[in-house]
């Protein structure tokens, strides 16, 4: 501590030599000091100790770093020339400092004009899947390291949609019904609509991920939100089959998974037992017959995925679509009370509430099924559809 006054010893360098001793020994240590002016200290011209900027992903290396201000030290009484340097957090040398006037790039910048101060800038590429956010330390200083000031610089890399999404298996294998047969998932016993597994994808960006069926099949449909696979019909035999299915981020514009799944599927029906094989002929009849109305009953249209705006929806009670019908004799009734969307006999498809795109939650889908009675058939199928809305 100082114990008198040491304006006299301004912009002086001063050398003083401690001595340490512990009762036996006595060692010596040179300790320079060098006393400033309090009112030609330097300083950053910011209201802030710490400034913000963003620069996005993928920018050319070069690239100014987005909102922040010329960084510019100054003393009060004194104009020197001034050199920056980052001095910390510059992971991968990934930053640099351009002259603001003469636009020369460095990692020292010196500066001799009041008026010019640096920019930061990027030296190379930026992933934010690798660092999204830095911290560094800028520091300037007095042409012999004296006289010195510091501020930090926080830079926010933002995200751009430059990954698709990546299953986590190239091939899944669902078995149903056969438990001698290895899979991703055997089922042994089953119902109507119920998950016989799930196929799943990432995206490196962070994005949500739908999904969706790229081979027709009227024996599985899959939940595009969660990737889950349904039986929606009981084959009547054996039944192998091998899918495709796609995986595509909700980003406008959205990347698709550039290699699909491969879903292999195989279904074996329980065998007959010895109760049934003791049923009479009539009995056994009836239970085929019974089975085969059963099976037209449950026949599963493809599912429909069709996009609209917001502004579609804008009216209550306005057309939006047209269920197109197979027969005349055909009715359309939809399965489960649905907020947005009501659906007339005839296959018209309503506006139930004027949609909000906010309130649709993260995939921003109206889904919903539908119910098909044939008149002239006496049967029933379920038909369905996934609406988008899109801003």
């Amino acid at each position: 501590m100082t114990v008198s006054d040491v304006s006299p010893l301004v912009n002086r360098p001063i050398d003083l030599l401690v001595l340490e001793g512990d009762g036996n020994n006595t060692k010596t240590h040179m300790l320079q000091l060098y006393v400033l002016d309090r009112r030609n200290m330097l300083s950053f011209k910011s209201d802030n100790d710490e400034v913000l900027g963003r620069v996005a992903e993928n920018s050319p290396a070069g690239t100014k770093i987005g909102g922040l201000p010329v960084l510019q030290a100054a003393s009060g009484l004194t104009t020197v020339p001034i050199t920056y340097s980052i001095i910390g957090g510059n992971a991968a040398q990934a930053f640099e400092l351009r002259h603001s006037l003469t636009g020369d790039v460095l990692q020292n910048v010196t500066v001799s004009d009041n008026q010019a101060g640096v920019d930061v800038v990027t030296a190379q590429v930026l992933d934010r899947e690798e660092n999204a956010r830095y911290v560094l330390t800028i520091q300037a200083s007095d042409p012999i390291g004296v006289n010195k000031a510091v501020t930090n610089v926080v830079i926010e890399v933002e995200d751009e949609n430059d990954n698709s999404p990546v299953f986590s298996q190239k091939v899944y294998r669902f078995v149903v019904g056969d438990d001698s047969l290895e899979g991703d998932n055997v089922t042994t016993s089953w119902k109507r609509f119920s998950s016989i597994g799930k196929v799943e994808a990432t995206d490196a960006d962070g994005d949500k991920v739908a999904y969706k069926l790229a081979t027709p099949t009227n024996y599985l449909v899959i939940v595009p939100q969660t990737g889950d696979l349904l039986l929606s019909e009981e084959p009547a035999e054996e039944v192998d089959l091998e899918l495709v299915v796609e995986a595509h981020d909700l980003r406008v514009p959205s990347r698709t998974s550039p290699r699909p799944a491969q879903v292999l599927f195989k279904f074996k029906p329980p065998e007959s037992s010895k109760v049934e094989l003791d049923l009479d002929l009539q009995e056994l009849a009836e239970r085929e017959l019974h089975r085969g109305k059963r099976r037209v009953t449950r026949a599963v249209r493809p599912t429909k995925r069709i996009e609209f705006t917001e502004s579609d929806g804008d009216t209550d009670g306005r057309n939006v679509f047209q269920l197109e019908k197979e027969t005349d004799r055909e009715t359309f009734k939809i399965r489960d009370e649905n907020p947005w969307v009501t659906v007339d006999p005839n296959g018209a498809v309503r506006v139930k509430k004027k949609w909000d795109y906010e309130e649709l939650g993260p995939e921003k889908t109206i889904d919903f099924w539908v119910t098909i009675t044939n008149a002239e058939k006496g049967g029933k199928s379920i038909f369905n559809f996934s609406y988008t809305c899109v801003i």
